[in-house]
């Protein structure tokens, strides 16, 4: 929806209705519109790029005020005390007591400053020294797992042998334009020529190759319905979906609500490996988990306090029984942008064959899809990301970095 300023956080394509109502519906149908544009082609405005499972995430370059060049995570952006690391001993008083992270910082303040980067960019750091040599499926691939993805690359491959060659490797996916830190616009991509290529780090591309995406007549049939169908759901809904923002929040009565639960509801769905099939019963469970959550924040108070409350989940409770038919038209046009991005990714997840992805499980490695997807059009972001595969495996593997 709005620029993005600094890249903190995505949102998924199906939660900007609940981030911005009919507004946010809108706005993911035309994000739909253009991408369909872009499908069989190559030299579109806008870019979509591959969403790699890198932590952490790194910020460096050039400081725009002074020259001077800088590493660092996110905290860079602090306005109150920007996390800025020029030598090692910058990031021992930032990060002492995180070793792990300290460690990967000093090598990218060492390695990155070979790059001469021509302003500021950020990337997913992918690994320094925890490469392994390992056979899986017979195949013989250098791995490495930043966070919960396993990637693979084949030893024998390009980048394999880049791979092997390089102390740190990388994937960079945005630059920053404007003259104060603190305020600089993310621009999607990273311009020709304003990193150099050197080989103790693998900079991996992640620009997708649109032109190289093919939907058989069929599936653009089906495309084109799925978007139609949400266009007038969007419509139908609107008002409804208005009215839930408006509902929404964290302080007051609104905490007290039933819309404030509604994300939360989804992640816990998606946590559970659950998927909306059929809306009658989803919305009971919506209710049913409201009920837990309240509830459980209710008797923590004290009696007084607690009547109030119960009073506003009681009033709640009645607006969704109210409304039950509103909420239904909510989450079938919710699984709908479901299923049309699931189209999108299955088709995109083709393109990814040279690097290899897993998880461990604990019967080893189990074959899993790239983390998602990115689509950047006149300076808005939304990713398109499978969350019952990715999400639910970073729900509940273990991570490095919490």
């Amino acid at each position: 929806m709005a620029n993005i300023t600094q890249l903190k956080h995505l949102e998924h394509l199906e939660d900007e209705m609940l981030n911005y109502g009919v507004e946010g519906c809108h706005a993911a149908v035309n994000f739909l519109k253009e991408l369909r544009n872009m499908i069989g082609k190559e030299g579109s405005g806008s870019m979509m790029q591959t969403k790699w499972d890198g932590a952490p995430a790194v910020v460096c370059g050039k400081h725009p005020y002074t020259g001077r060049f800088f590493v660092g995570t996110k905290s860079v952006f602090n306005k109150d005390e920007p996390k800025l690391c020029y030598f090692d001993d910058n990031i021992d008083a930032w990060y002492s007591g995180i070793p792990d992270l300290k460690d990967k910082l000093k090598v990218a303040l060492r390695e990155f400053k070979k790059l001469k980067i021509d302003g500021v960019v950020q990337g997913d750091l992918l690994y320094t020294n925890d490469i392994k040599e390992e056979e899986v499926n017979g195949q013989k691939l250098y791995t490495f797992r930043p966070n919960t993805i396993t990637y693979g690359i084949p030893v024998d491959h390009d980048l394999g042998v880049r791979c092997s060659n390089s102390k740190i490797g990388v994937v960079f996916h945005t630059h920053y334009t404007g003259d104060d830190l603190c305020c600089m616009q993310a621009q999607g991509g990273v311009p020709a020529g304003m990193i150099s290529e050197v080989p103790e780090v693998l900079n991996i591309k992640n620009d997708t190759p649109m032109d190289r995406v093919a939907f058989s007549s069929t599936e653009m049939k089906a495309f084109d319905s799925h978007v139609d169908t949400i266009n007038r759901m969007c419509s139908s809904s609107g008002e409804f979906l208005d009215e839930l923002l408006g509902l929404t929040g964290t302080k007051g009565d609104a905490k007290w609500h039933i819309s404030s639960y509604i994300k939360q509801f989804f992640n816990n769905q998606i946590k559970n490996a659950h998927s909306i099939s059929n809306v009658d019963k989803t919305l009971s469970d919506m209710i049913n988990f409201y009920d837990s959550k309240v509830n459980a924040a209710a008797s923590k108070l004290t009696p007084k306090t607690q009547v109030q409350k119960k009073n506003l989940i009681y009033a709640s409770q009645n607006y969704a029984v109210d409304n039950a038919h509103k909420f239904k038209g909510m989450l079938t046009l919710y699984k709908e942008l479901q299923a049309v991005k699931q189209l999108v990714i299955s088709k995109l997840d083709e393109l990814e064959d040279e690097i290899k992805t897993y998880v461990m499980t604990e019967n080893g490695y189990k074959i899993t899809s790239h983390e998602g997807y990115v689509l950047h059009k006149d300076g808005d972001m939304i990713k398109f990301v499978n969350r019952l595969e990715f999400s639910y495996n970073n729900f509940t593997l273990a991570k490095k970095w919490r």
